[in-house]
């Protein structure tokens, strides 16, 4: 993210749209086109989390498909002899 969307606030007076005035000591204001970058990646990060993660219950599941197929076979081939 751009320096320019986030400006560091010592003290300030905030209006809001519904006519409340709120004191602020420090922290940060996030412009509105900040808000929505900084949005925006984090939806595509929550997107890529669960990509992940649909991915690591496929491989596990075919994992252990093919442990099974194996203890299967094994056991099987054991009691002919």
């Amino acid at each position: 993210m751009e320096a320019t969307h986030v400006l560091e606030v010592k003290d300030a007076v905030v209006n809001t749209f519904d006519g409340e005035t709120h004191h602020v000591h420090g922290g940060a204001y996030l412009s509105p086109e900040g808000y929505l970058v900084t949005n925006a990646e984090l939806e595509r990060l929550r997107q890529h989390r669960a990509e992940q993660q649909k991915s690591t219950w496929a491989v596990l599941i075919l994992g252990t498909a093919l442990v099974g197929f194996a203890a299967g076979f094994w056991l099987g081939r054991r009691d002919d002899d």
